[in-house]
């Protein structure tokens, strides 16, 4: 039963944001009473925190998964990219915006994730397609992890995201297009 307030309450919140939904439009959507809810979860902000819980063992379950499945390290750089915007990316700015409205520590608790994991796993495919002669050997991989994580940290906030109109599948393709090509013509 937990698994499925966790999925009705992501379905709720990817579209609505998580002001917008209630304990009672999650009970609803499962036909079962707010009182069945409660034995789960201590209320939405509870529900909440057990969805980015899962987010997180779905990206590390990706991680690791990718490390297995793919030796190329740019190849393997590009399908997370593309793996975790995509997950990421179903939540969508207005629940991210709640968020770091109305329960910041979750918020911060997701930035922390997302560093420590970007730069740890991302360090790692650096250094990895240096050995293997993929990546050039004059870059110095925690700079560039650095430049990574401050494009993701400017650019993935819900409000430059709703201010200039992009996704967070453009803006990470993006990031992802000028970290591994550069502008130059």
């Amino acid at each position: 039963m937990k698994d499925r307030i966790i999925d009705a309450a992501e379905k709720r919140f990817s579209r609505y944001g998580f002001r917008k939904v209630t304990v009672d439009d999650i009970a609803s959507d499962l036909g079962i009473s707010k009182k069945t809810l409660y034995l789960h979860f201590k209320g939405k902000e509870d529900i909440a925190w057990a969805v980015k819980e899962r987010m997180r063992r779905d990206i590390d379950k990706l991680l690791q998964r990718a490390k297995r499945e793919i030796p190329d390290p740019i190849e393997r750089f590009k399908k997370i990219i593309a793996e975790v915007t995509n997950r990421v990316s179903v939540m969508g700015s207005t629940f991210m915006s709640d968020i770091k409205k109305e329960i910041p520590d979750l918020w911060r608790e997701c930035e922390s994730f997302r560093e420590k994991e970007i730069y740890k796993y991302i360090g790692g495919i650096l250094e990895e397609g240096i050995r293997k002669g993929k990546i050039k050997k004059d870059i110095n991989t925690k700079i560039a992890v650095m430049a990574y994580l401050g494009a993701i940290r400017m650019i993935i906030q819900p409000e430059v995201l709703m201010e200039n109109q992009f996704s967070i599948e453009d803006a990470f393709n993006n990031i992802l297009k000028i970290f591994l090509e550069g502008i130059q013509k």
